[in-house]
């Protein structure tokens, strides 16, 4: 499935997870939600060769900042997703979801145009 978000137009892989994760130590403290694919295995390795660690391929696919309003949002969100999954659609527009400026300095925003 595709994903139109403020910063990038993804492909997910299936199967895939839509999880919601929260950074309230960050510069600008924000709940993401990401698309996770579950078809990898996340690991970690403490031995004689010394430690690894890998976690599944995730995609972030909207930001909030942290409010009281921000819960309903989010829940707004995952309906869209669920709506677009339920509908069989190609692309998931996420592209006015969630907070612009919650995206850190690091992140280019699209202005997608009708």
């Amino acid at each position: 499935m595709w994903f139109k978000t403020r910063v990038s137009l993804v492909a997910v892989l299936e199967p895939m997870e839509i999880r919601v994760a929260s950074y309230p130590e960050e510069k600008i403290p924000y709940h993401l939600v990401f698309a996770e694919c579950t078809k990898d295995q996340s690991f970690e390795y403490k031995g004689i060769f010394g430690k690894a660690k890998a976690r599944n391929h995730y995609i972030n696919l909207a930001r909030f900042h942290i409010s009281n309003e921000t819960p309903s949002r989010i829940a707004e969100c995952m309906k869209r997703v669920e709506e677009a999954i339920c509908a069989d659609v190609k692309v998931c527009d996420l592209s006015t979801v969630g907070d612009r400026d919650a995206w850190s300095d690091a992140w280019t925003q699209i202005e997608w145009r009708p």
